[in-house]
C-alpha cells in the first residue's frame, strides 16, 4: 500500500492515510514511511477503540484493505455498512463484500501498479460518486450480512433438521427413547 500511495504522490494527487491499529511491524511501516517520502500523509494511529474507528471510516473518502489474505474482512464490511466504499484486493471472501465498480475497487493481490490507480479513483471520484456506491455497499451488508436474519435462517434449518431426523427415526421404527 505505502508503494502505491508514493505512486499516486508521484502522479501530483494529495492525500491522507490514516493506518489504524498497532502491531510488531510498527517501526519498519514507519521507516518505510519516512524512506518513500510519505511523512505527513500516512499516520499510524495505534490502537483504537470501536467508535474511534467508527468514527476514522466516517471521515474517510474509502477503506483501504490490500492483503494477500481475507476470510470475510469485518473491517470492509464495517465500512460498507456505515456507508464508505471498500479499495481491497481480490482474495478469499472479499469479493462477496465488495463489488468492483458497484461499492468500491477490487485489485490484484500484489499489483501496486492497479493498487495505486484504484486510490487515484476513489481520490477523485466526486463525493456524489463515493456516496452512491457507499449506499450500494451499505445495501449489500444490510441484505447479506444481517446478524438477526442470519440468525433467523440458522434457526429454521436447525429445525429442518430435527424435523427429518423424527420423520426418519419413525419410518425407520427407531423409539428416540431407546438406547
Amino acid at each position: 500500500m505505502l508503494r502505491a500511495l508514493r505512486a499516486v504522490l508521484a502522479g501530483g494527487q494529495d492525500f491522507e492515510l490514516l493506518l489504524v491499529g498497532d502491531g510488531p511491524q510498527r517501526a519498519e511501516i514507519k521507516a518505510t514511511i519516512r524512506t518513500l517520502g510519505l511523512a505527513g500523509r500516512v499516520t499510524i494511529t495505534g490502537w483504537a477503540t470501536s467508535e474511534q474507528v467508527r468514527r476514522y471510516i466516517n471521515s474517510a473518502r474509502a477503506l483501504v484493505l490490500p492483503s494477500f489474505y481475507e476470510g470475510l474482512p469485518v473491517a470492509a464490511m464495517e465500512a460498507l455498512a456505515l456507508g464508505r466504499p471498500v479499495i481491497a484486493t481480490y482474495v478469499g471472501g472479499v469479493p462477496e463484500l465488495v463489488r468492483d465498480g458497484l461499492n468500491g475497487w477490487l485489485v490484484p493481490p500484489g499489483s501496486v501498479s492497479a493498487l495505486a490507480q484504484a486510490i487515484k479513483e476513489a481520490l477523485a471520484a466526486p463525493v456524489e460518486k463515493l456516496q452512491r456506491m457507499g449506499a450500494n455497499g451499505a445495501q449489500l451488508v444490510a441484505e447479506r450480512h444481517n446478524a438477526a436474519i442470519e440468525a433467523r435462517k440458522l434457526t429454521a434449518l436447525f429445525k429442518q433438521s430435527i424435523e427429518r431426523a423424527k420423520a426418519h427415526s419413525r419410518v425407520a421404527g427407531i423409539s428416540p427413547h431407546t438406547s
